[in-house]
């Protein structure tokens, strides 16, 4: 996912593009749609977030932690499909393979 390098299907970074007529998330029509909201702030995603909060503690609210820690990526990765808000663009995301230590 390029959510570190916010180049991902969301309406600041599409806006930028010339690809959609509006940055404005398309459930909070007076707030900008960028990865934080995406993940921290918007309402329509609530139900999401609590899964994803409930499996990682504080841990959930620290963006580094999430695009960064390898533990944090597979809830990150449920959080972003179970939103359904990349689908029309990426897909389903697929679940990150990671080499043994």
């Amino acid at each position: 996912m390029s959510l570190r390098t916010r180049h991902i299907p969301l309406n600041v970074h599409l806006h930028r593009l010339g690809k959609t007529d509006t940055p404005r998330c398309p459930h909070c029509p007076l707030t900008n749609e960028t990865v934080h909201h995406f993940l921290f702030d918007c309402p329509q995603y609530q139900r999401e977030r609590h899964v994803i909060v409930c499996a990682l503690g504080r841990k959930a609210t620290s963006l580094p932690y999430l695009l960064a820690e390898t533990n944090a990526i597979p809830h990150l990765t449920r959080y972003v499909n179970a939103t359904r808000r990349l689908k029309s663009t990426l897909g389903e995301i697929l679940m990150p393979a990671f080499e043994p230590d």
